[in-house]
C-alpha cells in the first residue's frame, strides 16, 4: 500500500525533527559511526545511485584508475555525503563551539576575509553547508543559494538550521537580483557551480572532465558586472571527524562582460573545480548525474548511460 502524499510529508517532517532532536545529543564518534552505518547501507541499497556514480567516473578518469579504485572512490563519497547530511543536524546545536573544535581554516582562506565584494564559488565536494555557516560566523554574512526541498514544511525546518550561523539563505527564484544586490553593497556570496544548467536557463556548455557540461554563467555574470573578487572555497572532510576550510585559488578578472568574458571565465570556473575533484574525488558528489545533457556536435557514445539530447525548447 503507498504512502499518501500528505502522510509522507508529515512523515518526512517527524523525521526531520527527530533527526534535530537525537543527533546534536551524539558524540563526534557516534557521528562518525552513524555515518558509515548509512553509507554502507545506502551502498547496497541505493543501486541507481551506484550505477550513475560508477559510469561518472569511467567518464572522468578512463582507465586511469582501476574498478577496484573507483568503486573505493565512490564509497568514500558515500561516506563524506552521510557525514555532511548528518552534521547539519549535529552543527546546529552549540554551533559556535564545534566550529572552533572542528573546523580548521587554513591560510589559504586569508583572501576571503578582506572587505571587498567576493564571489564564492564551491562545489557539491565535502561539506559545502558548513563551509557557509563557517564563514557567516567569522562576521561576513554570506548570501547564498539554496534548491527549495519538495517538502515545504521541512524545507523550513533546514532553514531555520542553517540560518543559526547567521548566513543568508536566498531562494532560488529571483536570486540573481538579490546576489547582484549584495555584491554592490560589497557583501560575499556563494554559488555552487557543479551542477547542470541549461542554456535556456543560462547555461554555458564547457569542458569537464574532457566532456562539455552546462554550466551556470551566474557566476561568472555577476562578478563580471560589479568587479567582485572571485574566489574558490571547499571545506573537507578529514577521517577523525574534522573539517579542513581551503582555498585553490582567488583572482579579479579584467573588466568585459561580453559574451566571449562570460564564456571564458565561466570555462576557466569549471577547470578549477575540476582540478579540486581530481586532487579530492573521494570528496565530491559522483551520484549526480553531472553529464545528464549531450552537448550539440558532441558524439554521445562519449556520454554515460543516462545522458540525453538537449529538451527542445
Amino acid at each position: 500500500m503507498s504512502v499518501s502524499p500528505i502522510w509522507r510529508a508529515k512523515l518526512e517532517l517527524a523525521l526531520a525533527k527527530l533527526g534535530l532532536f537525537i543527533i546534536p545529543a551524539l558524540p563526534r564518534c557516534g557521528v562518525l559511526l552513524l555515518a558509515r552505518a548509512l553509507a554502507a547501507g545506502a551502498w547496497l541499497v541505493a543501486r541507481r545511485e551506484r550505477s550513475v556514480g560508477l559510469a561518472n567516473l569511467d567518464v572522468a578518469f578512463g582507465g586511469t584508475k582501476t574498478a577496484a579504485e573507483k568503486r573505493a572512490i565512490l564509497r568514500e563519497s558515500f561516506r563524506t555525503f552521510a557525514l555532511m547530511m548528518l552534521d547539519i543536524f549535529w552543527f546546529s546545536k552549540d554551533i559556535e563551539r564545534r566550529v572552533a573544535r572542528w573546523v580548521e581554516q587554513e591560510a589559504s582562506m586569508e583572501p576571503l576575509w578582506q572587505p571587498r565584494a567576493t564571489v564564492g564559488i564551491t562545489a557539491h565536494l565535502g561539506n559545502w553547508e558548513l563551509l557557509g555557516q563557517t564563514v557567516a560566523m567569522r562576521g561576513y554574512p554570506l548570501a547564498s543559494v539554496v534548491a527549495p526541498l519538495a517538502n515545504p514544511t521541512v524545507d523550513e525546518l533546514f532553514r531555520r538550521v542553517r540560518g543559526t550561523s547567521g548566513q543568508d539563505v536566498i531562494p532560488q527564484q529571483g536570486a540573481v537580483r538579490q546576489l547582484l544586490r549584495a555584491l554592490r553593497a560589497g557583501g560575499k556570496i556563494a554559488i555552487l557551480l557543479d551542477q547542470n544548467t541549461l542554456p535556456g536557463e543560462g547555461g554555458v556548455f564547457v569542458p569537464f572532465f574532457g566532456l562539455p557540461v552546462p554550466v551556470s554563467a551566474a557566476g561568472a555574470l555577476l562578478g563580471l558586472k560589479t568587479g567582485a573578487l572571485f574566489f574558490f572555497g571547499f571545506c573537507l572532510a578529514q577521517p577523525d571527524g574534522h573539517y579542513r576550510c581551503i582555498s585553490t585559488g582567488s583572482f579579479t578578472p579584467p573588466a568585459d562582460d561580453s559574451s566571449a568574458a562570460l564564456e571564458q571565465l565561466t570555462r576557466r570556473i569549471a577547470a578549477e573545480l575540476e582540478q579540486v575533484v581530481r586532487a579530492h574525488p573521494g570528496q565530491w558528489l559522483w551520484s549526480y548525474k553531472r553529464w545528464k545533457y549531450i552537448a550539440p556536435g558532441t558524439e554521445p557514445a562519449r556520454y554515460p548511460f543516462y545522458a540525453k539530447p538537449l529538451p527542445e525548447n
